[in-house]
């Protein structure tokens, strides 16, 4: 095939010519040396690296021992057996953390999320290398971790059950990833016309031949450029084309069939342009670790023997498993419904219910069939859940006597939640639905979660509270499979901050130092008319303490200032005006920042009590700003043309508490703010008995009766205030001149 081939300069790597769909992806141009062949800079993100999965074993469980069952069947003269088998995808986060911080270069580690999979399950014992079972085609549900079922010959079973009992592993298995990523890039341009490049393939290798990557990256080098295949520039080429020529196979090995047409038309392919490419990565079962967690086990809990009468002829067993993330949150019960059509032989149709135990566990029973017929019928999942009710998941057919139900089996998709035993070390997390409703938690003694994702309350965001000091970090329910890892939170890693200084005042030395970092030696840096700012750079080792503290001369050290993309700290104390502390808002030069001091009524008509017979009712209306009046004060007290505007604050919750007689308060009414400035509430409520007592009292004049409580979040730190209501209603009149307003 003929190719326009031109030299090209190679593209820049600054991000400057970054598409969307590149963001965030491993950057096979860029390997990481601290993890080699499986660790990548982050496309467009700097400081960040992308971690492959390098490890397939079998999977643990909660108990310490691995997911491995040889059950050994009898019935009656026929004898078999039954290999289970889970296994799990590991990705090295914490190891390569580790490893960048040995090297001196801070970095901030995500795991790549693969599209697919493929699994293949081969025996180890008898026939070496026999399949077990057709390659398992995995989705994003099951990539991490998957369970399979097989079914062995007699010999075939009690081979392995010895294997077993001695602490070998008696399967192997390979797994091939498929993730996106941005292929490498080299100076070449040439005009690809994909029906003239696939009829040179099959006239080469035949009809829909079936090629190794290699082969075809090979053939696809040659035929394009028509000169001597050069393994890098065939493997970039062949990562980009391999679409347009083949399809993948549904093996563990990366084997690709072509097509019986290509799909486009001709167009010119330019090698030093960045793109976005499926990558095949491939896995093997790491044998040693998996017969070490064999032989550190009990044999017995690996090895079941079950023996079965003899039935009549028609009577057959089917076995039933549902593969899916374990556990799933809210799941009460889960059962495998199977019906099957009547036939010629058997008028009537036969049907089966089974609970399921639990995800990937296994459930057999007897359906009666005609003498010599094969089971040919529909099976599906249902499921109850707490708070939904019954679901019922799709048909799906049922043509053996062993149903394994994948996930989209299940009525509704599931998101796994999985965390690393370095996050349950030092943190537990919750997931909440979009409606706040917390479903289900990760910790040491569970570290995956399965969350039903409906379409009334999807799981929103989940809650990782640290164990012990720091702050809590919210998590995104963004995708279907979420790793929690320490290394991937927000605020792990390196952050950069501005310290800025008035030079009005004279020259100032700062110290800094990491939060909760106590025994590291402060920094120090002097700020002068010279030099009025300063950049400071420090890595966060833990993602709930990700800020810095500083102090200026003699000062006590600040509170933990949060770290944001371009974080600027004034070291210069406030300004205190009317009592309101204001700081230069590093955002609008000229203009001050203030936090909200509130909550104060809205206006002095912001509160009534109405009486009707034996129930009184009361209105408040409540807001987290400062009143107009008193903002132009302090406006005004800064000289003229200055500005000021609030801080941002998160309102949770804001709440009307009476005081009964025997001294407990008691919230008679609450509600949340209008979510902006000045953040108001309107409150009701019907008072009776010692509630409507107290309201009067407050009403009156008398004080610690009546109070509103505001709960706000503040620079990332909850803040719990109370005003009583009766020293509310004393406000000077200056403040009552002047009605608020939205």
């Amino acid at each position: 095939m003929a190719a326009d081939v031109r030299d090209h300069p190679r593209a820049g790597t600054d991000g400057a010519d970054a598409m969307t769909e590149l963001t965030g992806l491993p950057d096979l141009d860029r390997p990481l040396d601290i993890l080699p062949g499986a660790a990548f800079q982050a496309r467009d993100r700097l400081g960040l690296g992308v971690v492959l999965p390098c490890a397939l074993t079998l999977e643990p469980l909660p108990d310490g021992g691995v997911a491995l069952l040889v059950a050994l069947l009898r019935e009656g003269p026929t004898t078999g057996g039954r290999i289970e088998a889970g296994f799990a995808v590991g990705t090295p986060l914490t190891e390569a953390g580790e490893a960048a911080a040995t090297s001196g270069t801070p970095l901030l580690l995500s795991a790549a999320e693969p599209l697919r999979g493929v699994l293949e399950l081969s025996a180890r014992f008898g026939t070496i290398g026999a399949a077990l079972l057709p390659p398992v085609v995995l989705g994003p549900d099951t990539l991490t971790t998957t369970r399979v079922v097989a079914e062995l010959p007699a010999d075939s079973a009690v081979l392995a059950a010895r294997l077993v009992r001695a602490g070998t592993v008696p399967v192997d298995a390979a797994l091939r990833l498929t993730f996106r990523a941005v292929a490498p890039t080299l100076p070449l341009r040439a005009t690809v016309d994909p029906r003239a490049l696939l009829d040179t393939l099959t006239r080469r290798f035949g009809p829909g031949a079936v090629l190794p990557f290699d082969r075809l990256a090979t053939a696809l080098d040659e035929a394009v450029f028509g000169a001597p295949s050069q393994p890098e520039r065939a493997a970039a080429l062949a990562l980009r084309l391999r679409p347009v020529v083949s399809r993948p196979e549904p093996v563990a090995g990366p084997l690709h069939r072509l097509l019986d047409q290509a799909p486009t038309a001709a167009f010119t392919l330019d090698l030093a342009e960045h793109a976005a490419v499926d990558a095949d990565r491939v896995l093997t079962l790491d044998l040693d670790a998996a017969a070490r967690a064999l032989a550190a086990g009990d044999p017995a809990r690996y090895v079941r023997e079950v023996d079965a009468p003899a039935l009549p002829t028609g009577w057959t067993t089917v076995t039933f498993a549902a593969n899916l993330p374990a556990p799933v949150a809210g799941l009460a019960l889960l059962f495998a419904d199977l019906r099957v059509p009547p036939s010629a032989a058997r008028p009537q149709e036969v049907t089966a219910s089974v609970p399921l135990t639990a995800p990937g566990g296994v459930t057999a029973t007897r359906i009666l069939l005609a003498p010599g017929e094969r089971l040919k019928g529909e099976v599906r999942l249902r499921a109850v859940l707490d708070g939904i009710g019954e679901l019922e998941g799709p048909w799906r057919p049922a043509d053996t006597t062993l149903l394994t139900l994948p996930p989209d089996a299940f009525p509704v998709p599931l998101a796994v939640v999985r965390a690393t035993r370095a996050l349950t070390a030092l943190a537990v997390a919750e997931v909440r639905t979009a409606a706040g409703v917390t479903v289900g938690r990760v910790d040491a003694a569970g570290p995956v979660l399965a969350v039903a994702v409906t379409q009334d309350d999807p799981p929103a965001a989940i809650t990782v509270r640290p164990l012990g000091a720091g702050r809590p970090v919210e998590v995104p329910v963004d995708r279907r499979r979420i790793e929690l890892d320490p290394a991937t939170l927000p605020g792990f890693g390196a952050h950069p901050a501005r310290l800025r200084h008035s030079p009005v005042t004279g020259p100032l030395a700062v110290e800094w130092r990491p939060e909760g970092d106590e025994e590291a030696e402060p920094q120090t840096v002097r700020l002068d008319a010279a030099r009025p700012q300063a950049d400071i750079r420090w890595v966060a080792t833990s993602p709930f303490r990700p800020g810095v503290v500083w102090r200026a001369g003699a000062a006590d050290w600040s509170d933990p200032v949060a770290p944001r993309d371009f974080l600027v700290i004034d070291v210069d104390p406030p300004v205190l005006v009317d009592g309101i502390e204001l700081r230069p808002d590093p955002d609008r030069p000229g203009s001050w920042t203030y936090v909200p001091p509130g909550p104060f009524l809205d206006n002095p008509n912001a509160i009534g009590l109405i009486d009707a017979d034996s129930v009184s009712y009361l209105q408040v209306t409540s807001r987290i700003d400062l009143p107009d009046g008193r903002r132009d004060a302090v406006r005004s007290g800064l000289g003229p043309g200055a500005d000021i505007r609030p801080a941002p604050v998160r309102v949770t919750r804001v709440a009307v508490e009476t005081k009964s007689p025997d001294g407990v308060w008691t919230a008679v009414a609450e509600g949340t703010s209008s979510g902006i400035p000045p953040w108001t509430t309107a409150l009701s409520a019907a008072l009776d008995g010692d509630r409507r007592d107290a309201a009067r009292a407050a009403l009156a004049g008398t004080k610690d009766r009546m109070a509103i409580v505001a709960e706000l979040t503040v620079a990332g730190r909850a803040v719990r205030r109370t005003r009583d209501i009766a020293e509310l209603i004393e406000t000077p009149p200056r403040l009552k001149r002047h009605p608020p307003h939205d």
